[in-house]
């Protein structure tokens, strides 16, 4: 019978889980890619967000989204000792996520601010 903690272990992370970490075979692994992707489509909101409990729900809908997946994904690390990769848990997976959404806020801020003068200036020329 496996541990509980053997549940969580793999030696072979699924098309879907998050990779934690840094290199590039991280960064290029296809949970990734579409994890960057989800968080790149909520990041608008998360940035407007006014309240701690909004940025927090909206961390945590981008977890289960991936949890959710088919398969589902997994939010690993890899263990150094045993090579084999373990779940970081839900905690750590949306801090991970909210981190993931503040990335670059400054550069995404300024885009918004422009498109918002943008939009001004074209409605003054209506």
């Amino acid at each position: 019978i496996p541990s509980s903690d053997e549940i969580f272990r793999t030696s072979i992370p699924n098309k879907n889980d998050v990779l934690c970490g840094r290199g590039g075979t991280i960064n290029s692994h296809q949970g990734n890619e579409q994890y960057r992707s989800i968080v790149e489509s909520k990041k608008r909101v998360y940035l407007t967000a006014r309240f701690k409990r909004e940025k927090r729900l909206i961390a945590t809908s981008i977890v289960d989204q991936i949890r959710k997946m088919d398969p589902p994904g997994r939010f690993l690390q890899k263990d150094a000792d045993t090579q084999t990769w373990f779940d970081i848990g839900e905690e750590k997976a949306r801090e991970k996520t909210s981190q993931a959404l503040r990335e670059n806020s400054k550069d995404v801020r300024i885009q918004m601010e422009n498109e918002y003068y943008e939009a001004k200036r074209q409605q003054a020329r209506q």
